[in-house]
């Protein structure tokens, strides 16, 4: 039950915000606001009306709305469309711009929390010891780091293979890690080995690395987490050209269910783990694309309505207020139209389900 309302706290806040946004930005430019609601109609009570603004609680326990008067009519004393192009452009991109700020304090909360990196260990691993052969005499075993050789320290396996080769028949002797000990431990390699073992018979590898969670101070985490918003949001307008092209296979867009289903599993996990990366990470990303996804210059969306403040910005005149208007109606059909073609697949199909554990295993 806890990982799901978590799920929707974390998918209500990202829209609360924006709605939040575009409220606080409206009120400051002098907009009228008729209501800000939290959750979806039908209403079921008003909590208060402050400054002609009714601040309501709805029936649908999801997300939030605010209500701006006049956002299509010019003639609306105090609407939106009354204003001048930079008030209006103001206005409409606040809510994304909080997308953006959830998202970096999101991804700032994550670094701190704990963020994976791998450790690169550059020592080698015997993978397999050949029986008979001058490392199994010599008491090596599967799992021994090799640190050094004679005065020689051993970085990859060819550091190793470069060593023994040039002290074929001579005794040498290998400064060997196995758990918390470190031994040293002579070997002769074989001038003459079997075809497939090598001089020692061992099977060698460089050590896999290790995911390790790093906890950054606050200042180098927000700044990370600033870094981190900027490259998801270019990243979120590179997926659909790489998805056309079939570079991202499987790959394919993700509705309101789809989103649930994702966060529901990596709050899952992070309440299971206690590890705060999976959500705290997951709730970033998709504010990232929320934003991004948001000033799209579609009809019906805040970047449509930016696009045809620009557009008025290039002729010197206003589109048509009712043209305007019919194109975003018809806009907010054809995307309604897509969500739920998307969340039927979401239905049918779930997307997959990442394994947030496997990072740290």
């Amino acid at each position: 039950m806890l990982p799901m309302i978590l799920s929707l706290i974390a998918l209500s806040l990202m829209i609360i915000l924006h709605e939040f946004g575009h409220l606080l930005a409206a009120k400051r430019c002098g907009i009228r606001v008729e209501e800000f609601g939290l959750g979806y109609p039908p209403r079921l009570f008003t909590i208060a009306t402050r400054g002609g603004t009714r601040y309501t609680i709805n029936a649908i326990p999801f997300g939030g709305f605010v209500r701006l008067a006049g956002e299509d009519d010019p003639h609306v004393p105090g609407g939106l469309a009354s204003k001048g192009k930079l008030v209006r452009f103001f206005a409409l991109v606040a809510g994304p711009l909080m997308n953006f700020v959830l998202a970096i304090a999101l991804f700032t909360l994550a670094f701190m929390a704990g963020w994976p990196e791998a450790t690169e260990f550059k020592n080698v691993m015997i993978a397999g010891v050949a029986k008979g052969s001058p490392a199994e005499r010599a008491g090596l075993k599967v799992g021994d780091l090799i640190l050094q050789a004679g005065d020689r320290p051993i970085e990859s396996p060819q550091d190793l293979l470069d060593y023994v080769s040039a002290h074929l028949g001579q005794r040498i002797l290998l400064r060997v890690g196995r758990g918390e000990k470190t031994m040293e431990v002579p070997v002769v390699p074989r001038e003459h080995p079997p075809e497939g073992e090598g001089p020692i018979g061992v099977l060698i590898e460089r050590m896999p690395s290790k995911v390790s969670l790093r906890r950054y101070p606050f200042g180098a985490a927000l700044l990370r987490g600033f870094q981190q918003t900027v490259v998801v949001a270019f990243l979120t307008l590179a997926i659909p050209v790489l998805m056309l092209r079939g570079l991202l296979p499987g790959a394919r867009p993700s509705g309101p269910v789809g989103m649930f289903q994702m966060v529901a599993s990596a709050a899952r996990q992070s309440v299971a783990t206690g590890w705060w990366f999976p959500v705290l990470q997951l709730t970033a990303l998709l504010s990232t694309g929320l934003a991004v996804a948001n000033l799209l210059p579609l009809p019906a969306l805040d970047g449509g309505r930016i696009f045809f403040i620009i557009v008025e910005a290039i002729r010197g005149r206003r589109v048509d207020p009712r043209k305007e208007s019919a194109i975003h109606l018809v806009g907010m059909a054809i995307l309604i139209g897509l969500m739920l073609l998307i969340t039927f697949y979401d239905i049918i199909s779930p997307v997959p389900i990442m394994d947030w554990t496997r990072l740290l295993r």
